[in-house]
């Protein structure tokens, strides 16, 4: 497992993803009524299946066929020739690997009630926090009462990108005249407790999550055709696919500081079986595996 976790984490700080914000910074303490949070920070997107689907040679391939391409009006290739490069594009898209920066600002709406938006890696995201544990921002526990907070959380997030350089998925998503569109629902389940009174130091939370994703892809393929094996071609057909993609996953994070400013880190990591795709020549590919996902923020209250 090491072996595919290290390279992958040391790729995914290279490059850029484009994926729904599930990173789970919050502290399970509500923001009291009428004050605001914002901040900025960082997400590590680190998919064991996608690393998988983009392999070494992979970007010298798409080099190859791009050029082949931009040569010629037609270009003939074998159906598992190209799913090979489809599967990748799939891959990435609903998993992408690599760095998101993000920003974030929230508003105490009512006690124990809080929201904010999320714009991170290209997706934007809203959510509410309820507090139904403990007591809430502000308040002095009384004698003999436990410290321990817990809440409730939904986000719901969309997007529609281009997808990056890595791996030459620019070029593929230009020659398949690709398009991916996702939307996600997030249900985080958070425990903690705060550092010191109010929670003046911070806090730490640990929890359970439910991700459910909703995603569209396509591709018309324009400028190649399949090469059968007879020797005959035929013009490809439209890829048409959504699929409905369940994540469930766990989290820990700490939050250090004081009063105002705050650093957070958290660790999250989710287990996702994507299902069939859909792919060229009436194949299709099976997808699953786990999704790594480290981050730390700057966090200022007002």
């Amino acid at each position: 497992m090491m072996r595919r976790i290290v390279p992958t984490l040391a790729l995914a700080l290279l490059t850029a993803a484009c994926t729904a914000p599930r990173s789970v910074l919050l502290s399970p303490e509500a923001l009291p009524k009428g004050r605001w949070e914002a901040g900025a920070g960082m997400d590590f997107n680190v998919p064991t299946q996608t690393s998988d689907a983009l392999s070494d040679g992979l970007k010298q391939g798409v080099g190859m066929l791009y050029d082949d391409v931009s040569s010629h009006d037609v270009t003939a290739i074998s159906a598992d020739s190209l799913n090979v490069f489809a599967k990748a594009l799939v891959a990435y898209s609903v998993d992408p690997l690599g760095a998101q920066p993000g920003l974030f600002i929230r508003y105490g709406f009512w006690p124990r009630l809080d929201g904010g938006y999320h714009y991170t890696g290209g997706a934007h995201a809203f959510d509410l926090r309820w507090q139904f544990l403990g007591a809430k921002a502000g308040d002095t526990l009384a004698s003999g009462q436990s410290a321990w907070q817990a809440s409730v959380g939904a986000q719901y997030s969309w997007q529609s990108f281009d997808l990056p350089s890595v791996a030459g998925l620019d070029k593929l998503q230009e020659i398949l005249q690709y398009e991916f569109k996702r939307k996600d629902i997030l249900i985080p389940l958070m425990v903690g407790r705060p550092f010191g009174e109010h929670g003046r130091y911070g806090g730490f939370g640990v929890g359970a999550a439910y991700n459910l994703s909703f995603v569209q892809y396509g591709s018309d393929v324009v400028k190649l055709v399949e090469q059968k094996s007879d020797g005959t071609t035929a013009a490809f057909a439209p890829l048409r696919g959504d699929k409905t993609i369940s994540s469930y996953g766990g989290f820990a994070n700490v939050r250090a500081g004081y009063r105002w400013v705050y650093l957070v880190a958290a660790m999250s990591a989710y287990w996702q079986d994507y299902g069939e795709f859909d792919l060229f020549g009436g194949k299709s590919v099976e997808l699953k595996g786990w999704t790594y996902l480290p981050s730390a923020a700057l966090e200022f209250r007002f």
